[in-house]
């Protein structure tokens, strides 16, 4: 391990002083930094000052100070910067984890899924792994008989037990893009209409979720390819196995580029899905994540700095109506660096469902926000998330060489009683396993409350098993109908004994905009104050939700900067 890289994801990158008006050409077009000042002055325009005091009045200098404060680099918090730097608006973004831009002595970013490397974790041995076993033998006991080199670090992957339920997230500059399967899935009109009441799908799908795709680098695979490669044989089987229990499949889009899967293929490239990496990373291939898109987009708009390795650990107001972030600074080995406090006039909150709420909650109930309404934490669910695996005849083999990006869907999201959509992934091992695992979203009415305790200065999720219980009926139904039309069997020895294991990576609510937040993200009762990350979203989309939660994002942060109410 190299020593002098251990502080590399710390590094603080400096904008330019200078705060010209944002490029007309740029996206969002029209909105300048002159309509940022007035929007965000609001308050003291109207009692007749006729002075952008919010933005503009002096600071104490011992304390640093930003027009705005992004927490978080996930896709709303992507979203957020840049568009907050286009518009000629100086932010800083802080981010608890790494900013992974180099690679260490093996030459290489990211840790494979097996084995897996202490890389793969947030300062644990035993990598956090959505598959943590295989007749018998657990992701623990390969670390115990395969330890790794590398020391125990702030990795990449978090796993968190609430209640009746585990959430894994992303701690790194990119957030969740960094580990997810990049699924782009494209919620249907339907969805976003029961989601997002007051939005028009026409507007969602036509303007938002097109500008996320292109920004994403969301791109599409050749289905002559898809046809015939190898690599793709699980996802064939897995397309016929629900063909036969009367489910079709969504060829999805992805944030993996599919020509780099072609050529990992044609040996011209260094592999990567082809190469057991996606839980923990890519070291290849992976275009669309944030960091590589939203993030370096907005550093290189000049108005926009990264402080990375830095958590958030309070939030505050002054009564000079300056918001005050207090950091916690590690460098990767977890050592203290530094805490501090930095100023700002508008906060963001993007540190996700976890993070965000965390942050609130804490302000309300330790009394530094007090105002902050009851809903805050209410309505939190888990997008109906489960997993589950199944066996294939002999005759039907998945393959002994398997993609793990590019996954397809078994979609029933038509069916009015019990709607499902359901990701389809090989066991990643380099052998014949005969086996299909899912990742499946099904849908009830269950939402929690997310809780603060002060005594252990922690979040809680009231997640009851009769939570999860509903979850697996609904899955149960779907999955009995598959297995019995293809002469499958369940298998509990992929989740540590369990059929079907309440996994989630898309943890949504918290912060449910229209209750908690106005329509575009403003935090009741606190000017200049904003939620914009998956907290505003209600506790169920029914697809993989990253592409809606960076819709929305754009959408709020674009009425936020016009001033749109």
């Amino acid at each position: 391990m190299a020593h002098s890289q251990r502080d590399r994801g710390s590094k603080l990158h400096r904008a330019p002083s200078d705060e010209k008006s944002a490029v007309g050409s740029r996206r969002g077009a029209g909105i300048t930094r002159r309509r940022f000042l007035y929007s965000a002055a609001g308050a003291t325009a109207a009692a007749g000052a006729g002075v952008i005091y919010a933005l503009t009045r002096e600071q104490p200098a011992a304390r640093p100070h930003y027009a705005a404060i992004v927490v978080g680099s996930g896709y709303g918090g992507g979203v957020s910067a840049l568009r907050l730097g286009q518009a000629g608006v100086q932010t800083l973004i802080v981010e608890k984890g790494r900013l992974w831009d180099h690679p260490d002595d093996d030459g290489k970013r990211f840790s494979k899924m097996l084995p897996a490397d202490n890389r793969a974790g947030w300062f644990t041995t035993v990598a956090p792994s959505l598959i943590p076993s295989f007749e018998g033998i657990s992701m623990a006991d390969i670390a115990k008989s395969v330890p790794s080199t590398q020391p125990v670090q702030a990795g990449i992957c978090e796993r968190v037990v609430y209640g009746a339920h585990n959430i894994f997230r992303g701690v790194a500059v990119g957030g969740g893009s960094m580990i997810n399967a990049a699924i782009a899935a494209i919620p249907t009109p339907g969805q976003v209409r029961q989601a997002f009441p007051d939005i028009d799908p026409s507007e969602f799908l036509g303007t938002y979720i097109e500008r996320a795709k292109q920004t994403l680098r969301i791109n599409y695979r050749d289905m002559g390819w898809f046809e015939q490669t190898p690599w793709f044989q699980y996802a064939r089987v897995g397309r016929q196995y629900a063909a036969a229990a009367g489910y079709a499949v969504d060829y999805n889009g992805s944030a993996y580029s599919f020509d780099y899967m072609k050529q990992e293929e044609a040996g011209q490239v260094p592999r990567s899905a082809f190469d057991l990496e996606q839980q923990y990373g890519n070291n290849y291939g992976r275009l669309g994540s944030v960091d590589q898109t939203y993030i370096a987009a907005a550093l290189k708009t000049g108005k926009v700095s990264l402080k990375s390795m830095t958590e958030v650990v309070d939030i505050r107001r002054e009564p000079s109506v300056e918001y005050v972030v207090s950091t916690r600074q590690i460098d990767r080995f977890g050592k203290e660096i530094a805490r501090g406090e930095i100023g700002c006039n508008q906060l963001y909150l993007s540190a996700g469902v976890l993070g965000t709420n965390r942050l609130l909650l804490r302000a309300r109930d330790t009394g530094a926000l007090p105002d902050l309404s009851a809903d805050i934490g209410r309505g939190y669910g888990n997008n109906g998330d489960v997993m589950v695996a199944h066996t294939t005849k002999h005759s039907e083999p998945v393959g002994t060489q398997q993609s793990l990006m590019g996954f397809i869907n078994l979609d029933g999201r038509d069916d009015p009683d019990n709607p499902v959509y359901a990701s389809v992934f090989s066991i990643p091992l380099p052998e014949e396993t005969h086996t299909l695992g899912y990742y499946v979203m099904v849908k009830t009415g269950d939402r929690a409350d997310i809780t603060y305790d002060r005594a252990s200065d922690a979040i809680s999720i009231n997640w009851p098993q009769s939570y999860t219980d509903n979850l697996v009926a609904r899955a149960q139904t779907v999955f009995d109908r598959v297995n019995k039309a293809n002469g499958a069997e369940y298998r509990s020895d992929i989740f540590e004994g369990q059929v079907f294991a309440p996994n989630t990576v898309h943890p949504l609510g918290g912060c449910e905009r229209g209750v908690a937040t106005d329509s575009f993200g403003r935090v009741k009762r606190y000017d200049n104050l904003f939620v914009n990350d998956a907290s505003l979203m209600p506790g169920y989309l029914g697809c993989n939700p990253f592409m809606s939660v960076t819709a929305l994002a754009e959408r709020n942060i674009e009425g936020v900067l016009a001033g749109r109410r």
